[in-house]
């Protein structure tokens, strides 16, 4: 527990001038501990933007940073074994493919993107995925962050949690983002304000997700 109450500390100093925190679970901890700002913290009720998260995750670094650099400063990523992110990672691919289908192409419960034994070798297109590189970066012979697209700023001791820079931010996006003019609120001065996202993000954010019916797919 000290580990991971460390990181977010260890992520508060490496990250210091983020505007943006990138994190899927546990942003709620990372905001209340670290006071930074998560872009999903664990009661997110839009699933559209939840699996427009896993698609990022779930991306290559070239097609995942392309969306990520217009939202984020930072990536943060749970590492380390048991219930880390890569164990996550068919979850995550699921909920993205809800409204992304093309993450697990035919494939509707990603039974394909994960690993072939308990050794994590990693399917194809786990292997070239965001979210494999951060978390095996450095720890696997020939796995390495790109960086060109991101760059390793803090691990924290135990390699538990580890946080990634994104190189190259829109900086028109995050001065977008930042206008309180582009909030859409529900009353003057309202804590609550969904926002909006920055018209430059090349990707489409679907308004819908299809429901999947696991009897089809030999789950009662």
């Amino acid at each position: 527990m000290s580990s991971f109450l460390l990181a977010y500390f260890g992520s508060e100093e490496a990250c210091h001038t983020a505007s943006a925190n990138y994190v899927l679970s546990t942003g709620y901890q990372l905001s209340g501990i670290a006071n930074r700002t998560t872009l999903a913290d664990g009661n997110t009720w839009n699933l559209e933007h939840i699996s427009l998260i896993a698609r990022c995750l779930t991306s290559n670094e070239k097609k995942g940073h392309n969306i990520i650099k217009h939202l984020a400063d930072y990536v943060m990523v749970w590492a380390g074994g048991g219930g880390d992110d890569l164990a996550k990672l068919p979850h995550i691919a699921r909920i993205g493919n809800s409204v992304y289908p093309d993450i697990c192409p035919n494939d509707p419960l990603c039974r394909n993107f994960g690993f072939y034994d308990q050794q994590r070798t990693p399917a194809p297109r786990v292997a070239v995925s965001i979210v494999y590189k951060m978390v095996e970066h450095g720890n696997k012979p020939g796995v390495e962050v790109n960086e060109k697209y991101f760059k390793e700023v803090y691990t924290s001791k135990y390699g538990k949690a580890r946080v990634f820079k994104v190189q190259r931010v829109s900086k028109k996006s995050k001065e977008w983002l930042a206008d309180p003019a582009n909030r859409l609120c529900d009353a003057p001065g309202s804590w609550y304000c969904p926002g909006q996202y920055p018209p430059d993000l090349p990707e489409k954010v679907h308004k819908s997700h299809a429901s999947l019916d696991y009897t089809a797919h030999g789950h009662s």
